[in-house]
């Protein structure tokens, strides 16, 4: 009889994807759907973008991970620091990438090399057409996105925000006839995203009715109300002693209203007295 396989270790570094992550993959598998049809008309070969992991890191991290060619290029979705995110391409990528928006089929990938001026100056226009655009069209929430990217540079350098701070690390690969490469995306968690990673809570309109015997039922529970008669000084050794028909004087005076309280809390001075053979308390003031 053969044993059951042992489970895999959980670790606990890289735990399994949760919903934000899912939501995050799930924009950025739409984007590259939507990609892949850019991408067969504006490249002279056959290549596509598709998402790999997505997962919870610190910038700093993310940063450190990228290849020494890589060029980071910041998206912005509006003028606020933290509205903004990473895109890391190889350099040799960006190349072949150029090459095709230029109507050239390379035979094999570009060496690594600093990028001409005139290379600089078409990576906002081909990161648009074939990142930048299908991301905003593939956005899932109302109102859209407007992303635009600025020169690119070293990733360290071209990255502004606390190296500290959380931020969803994802990867793109992308297939091409010359092999595959990755394209990283390091993401903050806030501004712009923090609304897609949030789940929508649907908003609930109050019944009038509800609220109504909500209140009647609030008003009519039941509440014990406990009078203090007061308090004395008594030792161990006279608590031991105490026995039926010794008297114990309080400090509370004859001539001053008793304590009511509420649920523990001092709610009302009272003056005690008897209404048809029961103890009763009259209300003098409200403390509480």
């Amino acid at each position: 009889m053969t044993q059951p396989a042992a489970p895999p270790a959980f670790d606990f570094r890289k735990p399994p994807p949760g919903d934000t992550e899912r939501r995050v993959a799930a924009w950025l598998t739409e984007a590259c759907r939507r990609a892949a049809v850019t991408w067969s008309k504006a490249l002279p070969f056959p290549a596509e973008p598709k998402v790999g992991r997505v997962e919870i890191t610190t910038a700093g991290a993310g940063i450190r991970s990228l290849p020494l060619e890589a060029v980071g290029f910041v998206v912005r979705a509006s003028e606020q620091a933290d509205d903004n995110f990473l895109l890391a391409i190889p350099r040799p990528v960006i190349l072949l990438l150029l090459a095709g928006m230029m109507g050239e089929t390379p035979k094999e990938l570009p060496a690594d090399r600093e990028l001409s001026t005139v290379e600089r100056s078409l990576c906002n226009y081909m990161l648009r057409e074939l990142l930048v655009q299908p991301m905003e069209i593939a956005w899932p929430l109302p109102g859209g996105i407007k992303l635009k990217s600025d020169a690119g540079g070293p990733p360290e350098t071209v990255w502004r925000q606390p190296l500290a701070d959380a931020a969803y690390f994802a990867e793109l690969t992308l297939t091409t006839p010359l092999g595959e490469f990755a394209v990283r995306l390091l993401f903050t968690r806030s501004g712009r995203l923090e609304q897609l990673t949030t789940p929508k809570v649907r908003a609930v309109p109050s019944d009038a009715a509800v609220r109504t015997q909500i209140e009647t039922l609030v008003k009519e529970m039941p509440v014990d109300v406990t009078v203090v008669l007061g308090t004395a000084d008594l030792t161990m050794f006279d608590l031991a002693r105490l026995v039926a028909g010794d008297v114990v004087l309080l400090r509370q005076r004859v001539s001053e209203p008793l304590e009511a309280r509420v649920a523990g809390a001092a709610k009302f001075r009272v003056w005690p007295g008897a209404v048809s053979g029961r103890c009763a308390v009259q209300v003098q003031t409200a403390t509480g």
